[in-house]
Parts: structure tokens; C-alpha cells; sequence
């Protein structure tokens, strides 16, 4: 009788651990599928923001400094006492203007709209003024009007200039504050997922640790009950 006592709840609890530990490799497992997935979702979502965000930055930056080149190459400093070279500024002037718009233009079409409508059409309608106020300032200073060049160069385009600074700038504020502002939703949704994970994770381990405990107990009471058992019959 005392060994039937021992054999049938051992045999029972052996058991229910084997299924126990079962359940806890396939928890286990799974959980881990889960957080691959979750890690390759927020670098997903990471990864889209930084390729938005970064050449997006870059090709304002450039643009700028293209801009501040295209104003350069219109002031009749450069074209004084440059009669033979006159041509040759022009060339270059009308070819850094060019590119500021090229690049104005490109950064426009961008896939992933930042900032507001209106910031992109006073963004367009500054570079475009601009484009067109200093390609008139290369032209006077093509026929040699160094002076009348000069006027025009600053009650007009350099206001335009101005504007068009400005525009750029709010354009890339606008951009680095919604960088700044999805970084932070992304941030608080990886917090959640982290936390998630982990609750995740802790469950397995008290079950399982309030199941050796319980089991203890139990196999502590069968033999002291077989103990018992074994000095009444002595």
C-alpha cells in the first residue's frame, strides 16, 4: 500500500511537470517569434523615417548653399574689370541658377509630403521668383550695365533672395519637427511593446515557480503521510 501511495502521485506530477515544461519551451518559442517580429517592425518604421528624413535634410541644406552660390554669381563686383571673362560669368551665373532650381524642383516631387501646403507653395513660388529676378540680373549684367545691374540686384532680387531663404528654412523646421514628432510616437509605441514583451515573458516563469512549489508541498505531504503510515504499521 505505501509504495501505491508514492508511485501514483509521483507518476501523477511527474506528469503534469513533463506537459508543464512542454508548454513552457513552446511559450517560449513563440514569444520569440513575437519579438523578431516586433523588433522588425520598429526598424521598419525607423528605417522609413531615417530614409525620409535624412536626404530630405541633406538636399535642403545643398539647396541653400546653391542658392547662396546662384546670388554670388550675380554681383557686378565679379564682372568689374572682367571684359574678356564677361561670358564666362554669365555662363557660370545662369548655371548655378539652374541648379538651384533643378534641385528646388526635385526636392518638390520628393515621395512623402513634409510640412504643409502652403509652406511647399511659398517654399515654390519664393525659388521660382528668385530663379527669375536673378536670371534679369545676369542679363543686364550681360550687356555691361554693371551699374543698373547692381540697382536691380538689390531693391529686387535680394529680397527675393530673402524669401527664399526663409521659405527654406521653415521648410526644414518643418521637417526636423515631424522627424522629432514620429521619433516620439515610435518611441512610446516601442516602450509598449518592450513592456508587453516582458509581461509576456514573466508569466511562464511564475506559473512555473508556483508549480514546483505546489508540487513540493504535495510531495512533502506523501511522505510524510507514507512516514505516518509506516510507523502505525511498525
Amino acid at each position: 500500500m505505501p509504495d501505491r501511495a508514492i508511485t501514483g502521485p509521483e507518476t501523477r506530477v511527474l506528469r503534469q511537470m513533463k506537459i508543464l515544461v512542454a508548454l513552457l519551451v513552446l511559450s517560449n518559442i513563440a514569444l520569440g517569434v513575437f519579438g523578431v517580429y516586433v523588433l522588425r517592425h520598429i526598424d521598419k518604421n525607423y528605417s522609413a523615417l531615417i530614409a525620409q528624413a535624412v536626404p530630405s535634410l541633406n538636399e535642403l541644406q545643398t539647396l541653400t548653399a546653391l542658392s547662396t552660390d546662384a546670388m554670388r554669381s550675380t554681383n557686378p563686383i565679379l564682372f568689374a574689370g572682367a571684359a574678356g571673362n564677361r561670358g564666362e560669368l554669365v555662363k557660370r551665373g545662369r548655371l548655378a541658377i539652374e541648379r538651384d532650381s533643378d534641385l528646388r524642383k526635385h526636392i518638390l516631387q520628393r515621395p512623402g509630403v513634409f510640412g504643409g501646403a502652403a509652406q511647399h507653395l511659398s517654399f515654390e513660388e519664393a525659388g521660382e521668383s528668385f530663379s527669375q529676378k536673378a536670371g534679369e540680373v545676369i542679363t543686364v549684367l550681360e550687356s555691361g550695365d554693371d551699374a543698373a545691374a547692381n540697382r536691380l540686384r538689390e531693391q529686387s532680387l535680394r529680397p527675393s533672395f530673402d524669401r527664399y531663404i526663409t521659405a527654406t528654412t521653415k521648410l526644414a523646421d518643418a521637417l526636423q519637427d515631424e522627424s522629432l514628432r514620429t521619433s516620439e510616437k515610435l518611441t512610446a509605441q516601442t516602450g509598449s511593446m518592450s513592456g508587453m514583451i516582458l509581461g509576456l515573458a514573466t508569466w511562464p516563469m511564475m506559473i512555473v515557480a508556483i508549480f514546483f512549489v505546489a508540487a513540493a508541498l504535495f510531495i512533502v505531504g506523501v511522505l510524510i503521510k507514507v512516514k505516518f503510515f509506516q510507523e502505525a504499521e511498525s
